[in-house]
């Protein structure tokens, strides 16, 4: 199979990430999008996150509506920090019968260079790169296994839905109805 690999806090998941996983499926030969949750990302360490748990409960509740989108907490059982490399060595040892791409937003496919053996990744993985709001043509980081998608932008992020919940501004939040809910239901504790 065909895998994409979409890394994130998904903190709390949102219509952003979904649309982007939906259009990835649709506009190339992956089989599935798993929507892989990081504990803590090496490049975020001043992250206040929603407990790990939490995230991964309302990733559950958004994949079982769309199809050929799952949920993924394997990084909750490798060694941190989580670096992708690791992830993609141990996916390939456990189920190697798969292929694995990544998805990843415009805005990290420059910081690339400084994750952790990036030439190993890209020499063995496809990238699919979609567009983020404000980046400016700059020089691209070129190679066969990086397909930049021709996609629209998604205006959504995570920090103004949070700042919203906290703000108790609730309508129009850009995530799902059952997100909302669960969020409100368990008193989670919302950081900016």
């Amino acid at each position: 199979m065909n895998i994409g690999l979409y890394f994130g806090a998904f903190n709390p998941v949102h219509d952003g990430h979904l649309h982007v996983a939906k259009y990835v499926l649709n506009s190339t030969d992956l089989d599935e999008i798993w929507l892989v949750l990081t504990p803590q990302s090496p490049h975020k360490t001043e992250s206040i996150l929603i407990d790990f748990y939490h995230r991964y409960k309302m990733l559950e509740l958004v994949c079982k509506k769309h199809k050929c989108i799952f949920p993924s907490d394997i990084e909750k059982m490798l060694i941190k920090p989580n670096y992708t490399i690791r992830t993609l060595d141990y996916l390939k040892t456990e189920k190697n019968l798969n292929d694995y791409s990544l998805i990843i937003g415009e805005d990290n496919i420059e910081k690339l260079k400084t994750w952790k053996e990036y030439t190993k990744i890209i020499e063995n993985h496809k990238i699919y790169v979609y567009p983020r709001k404000n980046q400016q043509e700059k020089s691209k980081l070129t190679h066969k296994n990086i397909c930049y998608l021709n996609a629209p932008v998604i205006k959504v992020s995570a920090s103004n839905i949070r700042k919203n919940i906290l703000n108790k501004k609730t309508d129009n939040l850009k995530i799902d109805s059952e997100v909302l809910a669960y969020l409100i239901n368990n008193n989670i504790e919302i950081n900016i």
